[in-house]
């Protein structure tokens, strides 16, 4: 349903010119962070009596870290319960050769147990020989982001991923587009409507229909997100509509799990798992990875 918003009234018209400017700056910040998120491809599970598919398929997107040469892929954890095996495959998307990976999976818990299938936190250890070109795609812990935003403040929020529809392989070869669409946080009450712990878990609004040049149109369904990257744009601050951030920067917020399509009692949202539960996997198995 579209929002009831007159578009022809002035100040409302300075309001989204203002918000528009903070976006179009976060859309043009440097790509610091979206750069180390990586589709997800691997062999679907048999079913039955079927023979098992030897080609893999894309069944989300996943964020590459890179913690003291130690290599980690942040996900979902039904992302990989999706799947066969330890072993899945990736590459950049702009037609590079796939690259199959092994490694071993730290998980918030078995996807059937409640509160684990709520953090949906899942990390991925690489175990195999990464390519260059991969290396040169993780980030680092310095960009990540560990803290709540400051009250007054209200960042743009960019979530990206890699969506199923756009996902093409030809041979051995990944040719897909990674995307980012602009957001911000929602509100306290919205939270409470999807019984989310702010805590440990981050919401951001997904509405099915967006503004876009002045007119109403259908927000893309972002199938295959899952995994992908919630990213603050440090510098941002739509709650004031005169403020020009003089710099701005990438910061990995939350890893992708859920998108809701809007109801009459909820709005659209998109709801993530802060990273801050996913390196707490990472330090509980690895905890001489944290030592300065």
């Amino acid at each position: 349903m579209k929002p009831k918003i007159d578009l022809k009234n002035p100040l409302i018209k300075l309001a989204i010119d203002a918000i528009q400017m903070q976006t179009n700056i976060a859309l043009e910040t440097q790509q610091t962070v979206e750069k180390a998120i990586i589709p997800i491809y691997a062999l679907p599970k048999a079913k039955g009596h079927k023979n098992p598919k030897t080609k893999v398929e894309q069944y989300g997107s996943g964020v590459l870290v890179n913690i003291k040469e130690q290599y980690f892929i942040l996900s979902s954890t039904h992302l990989f319960e999706a799947f066969d095996g330890y072993t899945l495959s990736t590459g950049d998307g702009k037609g590079s050769l796939l690259q199959s990976l092994s490694g071993e999976r730290i998980s918030s818990g078995h996807i059937e147990s409640p509160y684990s299938n709520q953090l949906d936190a899942t990390v991925f250890h690489v175990q195999s020989e990464l390519s260059d070109s991969l290396k040169g795609m993780a980030i680092g812990l310095d960009d990540l982001e560990f803290e709540d935003d400051k009250e007054g403040t209200k960042p743009v929020y960019l979530a990206a991923g890699f969506r199923i529809k756009k996902s093409n392989t030809s041979g051995n070869q990944v040719k897909t587009k990674g995307e980012a669409f602009p957001s911000a946080e929602v509100n306290s009450k919205t939270y409470e409507l999807y019984n989310i712990d702010k805590q440990a878990q981050f919401i951001t609004s997904y509405e099915d229909d967006i503004l876009v040049e002045g007119n109403w149109k259908k927000s893309p369904i972002p199938r295959g997100f899952s995994g992908g990257g919630l990213i603050k744009i440090e510098g941002t601050n739509i709650l004031d509509l005169k403020f020009l951030p003089n710099q701005t920067k990438q910061k990995l917020r939350a890893i992708i799990i859920e998108h809701h399509r809007g109801k009459i009692n909820k709005p659209g949202v998109l709801i993530s798992t802060k990273i801050n539960v996913h390196i707490g996997l990472i330090y509980k198995d690895m905890p001489e990875l944290f030592d300065k």
